[in-house]
């Protein structure tokens, strides 16, 4: 078997891209979800009197759907745009659900649990932007740095 065919161990860094995409993968595809929920929500309750339409719930989720699947397959292949793109895109849906919270919240419950959800949200920023700004996680996103010759995990 030639040396083309031998598989690379993945390094530590490239193994917490990887848990990164997957948790953004997850964000998508819930998104992706919520898109689907709010068109079938829409046909089964089209007069329910809401504070924000169906069809906005339903764009959004999708818009958002397949932003966060684009940036996982970014972080899945290494490439430097799926990390800066990464962390504009978490930065950004962050700031367009507190926009969501002061435009639509509407019960006293949305309103008691804006503490927790702001906890949430930094707890994700932070994981987030630690883990792309990770000196051994930035080296993976360079030209060459999926390259075992220029990984830390390896000598020479």
């Amino acid at each position: 078997m030639s040396s083309k065919w031998k598989k690379k161990r993945l390094t530590r860094p490239q193994k917490w891209v990887l848990a990164l995409a997957l948790l953004v993968l997850a964000l998508g595809l819930a998104n992706l979800g919520r898109a689907g929920l709010a068109l079938r929500y829409a046909a089964l309750l089209p007069d329910l009197p809401m504070t924000v339409s169906w069809a906005y719930l339903a764009a959004m989720g999708g818009f958002w759907g397949l932003v966060f699947i684009s940036c996982a397959v970014g972080l899945m292949r290494f490439r430097p745009w799926g990390r800066w793109a990464t962390l504009i895109v978490a930065t950004l849906y962050q700031a367009h659900v507190w926009v969501n919270h002061r435009l639509f919240d509407a019960s006293d419950y949305a309103l008691q649990t804006r503490p927790r959800d702001l906890l949430l949200t930094v707890l994700f920023l932070a994981f987030v932007w630690g883990m792309l700004n990770w000196p051994g996680v930035c080296k993976v996103f360079r030209p060459g740095g999926n390259d075992e010759r220029t990984s830390a995990n390896t000598p020479g």
